[in-house]
């Protein structure tokens, strides 16, 4: 059998060594590795960009490969921020393919943001984690990896989805075939910040590197009076090998043995199963595994699984709140001209038929007061572009009984919506309609029966490109006759 390497990348503000238990336990377990390579990178520079890492990467990766250090193929392991690392050297080097890695393992991967980035380049970020560094905190790589970043939709559109039908991808189930392990344990010091399904650094659907995507435009409607709907196409496998394992928090995802033990844990034999994988049957394999797993994470929520969850090897008392699915919605906006729009109002209801083809309802409904103070959970507006905001909706209060549905009457649809509220930016200039003062309309996002098209997927991020007219008043041109 051919030697076998892995390379292991690490994330922000950590260094290699962070990943040498799982060199250490890679090397141990009969694995065919003959070395593991370490990759460090100074992510918390400030004046370095994902970017500038990604391509250092892949001069590194060539001259290891020339000089033999590296094989013709490899591996790779990343953690956190690692993983936008690799998957921009692949989309700079290997868009269409036929990258020299065979599998892609990701642990709990920054793929769509983090919470923390805000809080890094905080002056108390500069404070805890710069003081070592000049006070540097990687304001850059922060930016990436901020909640609703474009750094992060224009990835998943170069390797995961494409608004013109294009399939090609760096992934396939027969070249570089990805993976996702995630925990829902949480460390004590990040408790506190009140985030609910992710690990104490990155939300269980923020590492799930299967988006959806839609671009919702509502200069053009249907004869129904609903906006076109586009859905974007899928790049490569339609779906990735996802785990979430509730026992594990963002640190201890790197260590594959269990406390204490220094042989092979759950989580080091998943990252066995998928480094051994060499073709799409296996991959497919891995992918029902893990699917499987999911399940049976997913009955822990239940009031009487307390037992179950108590027996887990967690540093942490699990709840059932620990385990609830979400889903992650990232809303774009932009006028029909290009201009985005900076200020909007999104919020969640459950329409009658008036209202779906018509937009704001008369007055706040029960439904919809329901699913403010508990089926949305958090909402964040990007730093750095405020047309783009981020939505975290707790799946079970949307879906349980006595929840969003209990709140509905018989007049209202069993649907899911998103209605979007934009205010006229001045007196001259309107949305939706002209001289309207507050426009608004909705965007349907599931069925509450379970029937019919499903856009929201449990634990993964949504992309909704939102494209609303922009009306100018009358008096913005008007002719005159001459003389």
């Amino acid at each position: 059998m051919p030697t076998r390497h892995v390379l292991t990348v690490h994330g922000w503000s950590a260094r290699d060594t962070s990943m040498r238990k799982l060199a250490t336990f890679l090397g141990g377990q009969g694995f065919a590795v003959e070395h593991v390579w370490l990759g460090g990178y100074p992510s918390m520079a400030d004046e370095v960009h994902l970017a500038d890492s990604a391509r250092r990467l892949g001069e590194l990766i060539r001259e290891m490969q020339a000089d033999g250090r590296l094989g013709p193929r490899f591996h790779v392991i990343t953690h956190s921020t690692g993983a936008l690392v690799v998957r921009q050297w692949l989309a700079f080097e290997h868009a269409h393919g036929g990258a020299p890695a065979d599998n892609l393992v990701m642990l709990a991967p920054a793929n769509f943001g983090s919470p923390l980035a805000v809080m890094g380049r905080s002056a108390l970020g500069r404070l805890i984690k710069g003081w070592k560094n000049s006070f540097q905190t990687g304001t850059e790589f922060l930016h990436a990896l901020e909640h609703g970043s474009e750094l992060q939709e224009r990835l998943a559109l170069s390797d995961r989805l494409s608004r013109d039908g294009t399939r090609t991808s760096v992934f396939s189930e027969a070249g570089t075939r990805p993976y996702v392990l995630t925990g829902l344990d949480v460390f004590r010091p990040m408790g506190i910040l009140g985030e609910s399904a992710w690990d104490g650094t990155v939300r269980a659907a923020s590492a799930h590197i299967d988006p959806q995507g839609v671009t919702v435009d509502f200069s053009q409607r249907g004869d129904d009076g609903l906006p076109s709907r586009r859905l974007w196409t899928r790049r490569g496998p339609e779906s990735t090998p996802f785990a979430v394992l509730p026992d594990r928090h963002h640190l201890n995802i790197t260590e594959p043995s269990e406390r204490g033990d220094t042989g092979a844990g759950r989580l080091g034999r998943m990252i066995l199963q998928a480094l051994r994988i060499d073709d799409a049957a296996g991959y497919r394999q891995v992918r029902e595994d893990w699917k499987a797993l999911n399940a049976a994470t997913r009955t822990l929520v239940q009031p009487d699984a307390e037992t179950r969850r108590a027996s887990l090897d967690s540093e942490e008392e699990l709840g059932p709140d620990a385990f609830n699915e979400h889903y992650q919605i990232v809303f774009s906006v932009r006028d029909d001209t290009g201009l985005p729009v900076n200020d909007y109002f999104v919020w969640l209801t459950t329409p009658t038929e008036n209202e779906l083809s018509s937009g704001l309802g008369a007055s706040v409904s029960r439904p919809e007061e329901y699913a403010l103070r508990h089926v949305l959970k958090k909402v964040h507006v990007n730093r750095r572009d405020p047309s783009r905001r981020v939505f975290h909706i707790d799946r079970r209060e949307l879906m349980k009984q006595g929840g969003l549905k209990s709140a509905m009457t018989p007049a209202r649809l069993p649907l899911l919506a998103a209605g979007l509220t934009a205010p006229a930016p001045g007196k001259l200039i309107s949305y939706f309609e002209r001289g309207d003062a507050m426009g608004s309309g909705l965007i349907p996002l599931r069925s509450l029966t379970g029937d019919g098209e499903q856009f929201l997927k449990r634990y993964a991020t949504h992309f909704i490109e939102v494209i609303v007219p922009r009306q100018p008043d009358e008096s913005v041109f008007t002719v005159r006759a001459s003389g």
